[in-house]
């Protein structure tokens, strides 16, 4: 049996709290003269929510009241609910991650108009508020925008996949446990990386982040699933080396693929002699 939570009853109105949350903060900023407009981005704008997602909230303000914006990120998002604390720790970052009472979470950013252009990472996001048609002119030019992988693309992902498997050796071999576990964490993420170039799909989780790439949301294959399954461990040191040893072939077929779909040497030979110094 998996986990059963006792907050079953909670969960199941957390789209609830997370409208009103919404509501609120549009309310609070849609009648302020210096909110220019607003876009919503991450899972909730992309249509593949669930219960547990997360408001993203984007603000584009007037440039002269930007800083003004930032050093009351925290004052702002009490306005929309109880705030039971924050995630961020910079007072001159753009952004402030306020988690609420309800167990909903808002990541609200704030931008000038000029810090907002077309991209792969625009793609799919919500206009929500824009009375002078200015953030919804980018929105739909990120609309066309297609991923294509690229060698530059391609040479950095095979360089942290090395980088990473010998550090997880040298981990093992320093008996740093949960150090070799999070080196070899990012090694199966980056064969995951691979798997999305490879599918010529933009993977918009941040580096290293596992959001959506396993579950219901996933876009990956059983048989790529499975891998990953497969590719866990405990602490046992020879367990740890001996998942290590099982990615490498799958490592090898995707470096292959992936250099020929970029016209770049796969360097196969040279790249095992590389990983053969880490078992």
């Amino acid at each position: 049996m998996g986990f059963e939570s006792r907050h079953l009853e909670r969960d199941l109105l957390l789209p609830k709290h997370r409208d009103t949350l919404l509501e609120n903060a549009l309310k609070d900023l849609t009648s302020d003269s210096n909110v220019i407009a607003i876009y919503q981005a991450g899972s909730l704008a992309r249509g593949n929510f669930d219960n547990y997602s997360d408001i993203d909230l984007h603000t584009i303000v007037t440039p002269e009241k930007k800083a003004d914006y930032i050093k009351n990120k925290h004052n702002r998002a009490r306005n929309w609910g109880e705030v039971l604390f924050y995630e961020d720790f910079n007072p001159f970052s753009p952004v402030v991650v306020a988690h609420y009472d309800t167990f909903i979470k808002v990541d609200s950013w704030y931008h000038t108009p000029e810090e907002v252009v077309p991209s792969i990472w625009l793609k799919g996001y919500k206009v929500l508020y824009d009375p002078n048609n200015i953030i919804s002119k980018v929105i739909k030019e990120s609309s066309y925008e297609v991923y294509k992988t690229s060698s530059d693309e391609v040479v950095f992902w095979r360089g942290k996949l090395l980088a990473f498997i010998h550090e997880t050796y040298r981990a093992v071999m320093r008996e740093e446990i949960y150090y070799a576990i999070s080196n070899l964490d990012r090694v199966r993420w980056l064969v995951v990386s691979g798997w999305y170039m490879e599918m010529e799909q933009h993977l918009d989780s941040p580096y290293g982040v596992w959001s959506k790439i396993e579950g219901k949301r996933s876009k990956l294959n059983h048989w790529q699933l499975c891998l990953l399954k497969n590719w866990d461990c405990g602490r046992n040191t020879n367990q740890i080396m001996k998942t290590l040893v099982d990615m490498v072939p799958e490592i090898l077929r995707l470096n292959k693929y992936l250099s020929k779909q970029v016209n770049i040497e796969e360097n196969e030979e040279h790249i095992k002699k590389i990983i053969e110094l880490a078992y």
